[in-house]
């Protein structure tokens, strides 16, 4: 699935480089206008000696970029989507500019200049961005052809529908080999296909000799699970069985990787300056859950950690405080358990902050799955293939199903959230971990808490 993805890393570094040409002829062209050619050459020279504040300026496009989903054409559906995620990018590029320039005193560049330059380079991202959107055909999708049948092919083709810009089109189907000895991939070498996604094969099949043979020789043969997992960012757990995973390869070496305590050392340093940053919210959002529903302020509740250990998670309440007499029960929407701070508090993701006590324990960390109750999780593990997998690495104040998905509350959700769960950890590593952190960001922006 690498040689999959390499055309979306492509496409994401492509947009990545447009931005950065854009902000600094932006810059450019503001002190252009600013100035007039008098003081032009003069000012550009002042700028220049700070390259500090150009790899800043760069560093914090990019980073508010991804944190928005600005990078990943597959997503855009529609142009208002580009749109609203642009205008939380101008809000907090401004934001952090103005930060920049007042926290470093030789970055001390007028604000008029500043503001010249995101009037003028803003658009011009849009600009990029709608463009891509209308020519989503380029660069041209790779040619796959399918072998076999079943609900996953049925799958892929619906998602490759639903996206403008798809890195791969069904362009021939095979039906599910027959073994009557006729070639059991006829015509492959004149369709030349980029891409060959298997469906359906049994034991001892002719074709996966023919099939490896192609692999052999330049042709990707993936799985229909490992092409639907590299479209959607979900492993389909209807469609594998235990041996996929085995297969895979990816799974056998979580326990063992050295990434966890290089994990565990950002979680650390992290969540300390978290704390330390958000304290004076956190005190205020708790004076305000005293004084709207009296005590207790924080409420403990028993999730499953690593391995499926359990332990205490620790949160600001935000519901009534008879609200669990009858049991658990996920919150809907307006859930009228939910008192009116409350709501505000789950709307920003305030509520969550305590958890960062938990990471500093080592019970959580700041990128996983999200803990849940023994309870509930017991009954997801009868209704759910694999759900008992997800405590293979510590659960985590956000995650991978966390940003792509909103509040889950019935079964057939929590089974999409565990299919993000497990290809996050499938991927579990630094990318992984930092573009979860990155992104955040949006989520919490673009979707509303319960």
């Amino acid at each position: 699935m690498q040689k999959i993805a390499a055309r979306n890393l492509r496409t994401r570094i492509l947009l990545a480089e447009s931005d950065a040409l854009i902000l600094l002829g932006a810059g450019i062209a503001a002190a252009w206008f600013r100035f007039g050619p008098a003081g032009f050459a003069s000012e550009l020279e002042q700028i220049l000696r700070h390259p500090g504040f150009i790899l800043y300026a760069v560093l914090v496009q990019f980073g508010l970029a991804t944190t928005f989903d600005l990078y990943r054409p597959s997503s855009w559906r529609t142009p208002d989507y580009i749109l609203a995620r642009t205008a939380a990018l101008a809000v907090s590029m401004a934001t952090a500019l103005v930060l920049g320039v007042y926290l470093v005193e030789p970055w001390r560049f007028g604000r008029g200049l500043l503001a010249i330059t995101l009037g003028l380079s803003l658009p011009a991202q849009i600009l990029v961005r709608y463009l891509w959107l209308k020519t989503a055909a380029w660069p041209t999708a790779r040619k796959a052809i399918v072998i076999g049948d079943g609900p996953i092919v049925g799958a892929l083709r619906r998602e490759i529908d639903s996206r403008p810009n798809p890195p791969f089109e069904i362009a021939r189907h095979l039906p599910a080999p027959t073994n009557n000895g006729a070639d059991p991939v006829p015509g492959i070498d004149e369709d030349s296909p980029d891409l060959i996604i298997v469906a359906q094969l049994l034991d001892g099949d002719p074709t996966i000799d023919r099939l490896a043979e192609l692999n052999f020789h330049g042709t990707t043969v993936v799985d229909a699970a490992g092409a639907y997992a590299s479209l959607t960012g979900r492993i389909p757990v209807r469609q594998v069985d235990s041996r996929w995973f085995i297969a895979t390869g990816d799974f056998s070496s979580i326990a063992s990787s050295p990434f966890h305590y290089l994990q565990r050392f950002f979680d650390l340093v992290a969540a300390s300056i978290l704390l330390l940053l958000t304290s004076p919210i956190l005190v205020v959002a708790a004076l305000a859950v005293l004084v709207s529903d009296g005590m207790p302020v924080f409420y403990r509740q028993e999730r499953l950690g690593l391995f499926g250990r359990p332990f205490k998670l620790i949160k600001l309440r935000t519901m009534k405080g008879n609200s669990g007499a009858n049991g658990p029960t996920f919150a809907q929407p307006n859930d009228a358990r939910v008192f009116p701070v409350g709501r505000l508090l789950r709307r920003w993701r305030v509520d969550e902050l305590p958890q960062l006590i938990n990471v500093l324990r080592g019970e959580m960390s700041l990128v996983g799955p999200r803990p849940e109750r023994p309870d509930v999780a017991a009954g997801f593990e009868r209704k759910i293939p694999f759900y008992a997998f997800r405590y293979s690495v510590r659960p985590g104040l956000t995650g991978w199903a966390q940003i792509h998905l909103p509040y889950c509350a019935r079964t057939e959700d929590h089974q999409i959230k565990l299919e993000f769960d497990l290809y996050a950890i499938r991927h579990h590593g630094p990318a992984m971990y930092a573009i979860v952190l990155l992104r955040t960001l949006g989520a919490i922006v673009f979707q509303k808490g319960r």
